[in-house]
């Protein structure tokens, strides 16, 4: 009897690790499966542009070449003084900037002489005989003037949304109505027949733009490569940080 006794504790001692190791065999082989699922979801999950980003800089090349005799600077050709745009996290875009253009230098350097109450005026071209206020608004279709300064200037916000395509590394930005004015810049004027009857103002329901992106591999930021308001001639370079 303590002959049987001793063979059936190591029959059932054997049983229990046979039957231990399986259990350990199928669990981690359900986690090894469990690990694959989740870095193929980890994989899926991480996109590179989630997150707010922000852009203040801009550069533009001159029919879409990339060489230095090319590059200029948005802003300060088209007299943008403030630019914020973001591209957030949930899907919305938001776009900022501020021009200002300083009438009585741009007369004096461009189209004649300046008086104060008078206006810019032109002793050839008379077309560029202005009140303050018609070179402000008429010409330069901005809406705020400042008397003591000359400053003529306009504020524009735009919203829409933005979606990212991870398989081709662009950015799609779909901008909420806009007005585009005679100078190809987004415009303070909201209202479609006010936009309509500049001399070359162009009202827009909505405009789409397909930028691709590239990522610093130091910095880690995004640079956004399409093009500006006007037409898919000029390219720009929007360079983003993750805020």
């Amino acid at each position: 009897m303590e002959i049987i006794s001793k063979l059936f504790k190591i029959r059932t001692l054997f049983l229990s690790s046979v039957t231990m190791f399986i259990a350990l065999l199928f669990s981690s082989c359900e986690e090894q499966i469990d690990d694959l699922w989740d870095a193929d979801g980890d994989s899926q999950a991480t996109n590179p542009i989630i997150g707010d980003w922000y852009a203040d800089s801009i550069n533009s090349f001159s029919s879409c070449v990339k060489t230095e005799d090319s590059t200029s600077n948005v802003l300060a050709d088209s007299y943008i003084d403030n630019y914020n745009l973001w591209l957030l996290s949930d899907g919305s875009l938001q776009l900022f900037f501020d021009q200002s253009v300083n009438l009585k230098y741009e007369c004096e350097d461009y189209y004649g002489t300046w008086s104060n109450s008078e206006g810019c005026s032109d002793s050839y071209y008379e077309y560029y005989d202005y009140t303050p206020i018609e070179f402000c608004n008429n010409y330069y279709e901005h809406n705020q003037y400042n008397i003591e300064t000359t400053e003529c200037s306009q504020s524009a916000a735009i919203t829409g949304t933005w979606t990212s395509n991870e398989t081709n590394s662009t950015v799609t930005v779909k901008m909420d109505s806009v007005c585009v004015n005679s100078f190809d810049n987004p415009s303070y004027i909201t209202d479609p027949d006010a936009c309509n009857s500049l001399e070359y103002g162009n009202f827009k329901s909505t405009i789409e733009r397909t930028f691709t992106y590239s990522i610093d591999n130091v910095s880690g930021n995004v640079n956004l490569e399409g093009s500006w308001f006007n037409t898919d001639s000029s390219c720009v370079s929007l360079y983003m940080s993750l805020q």
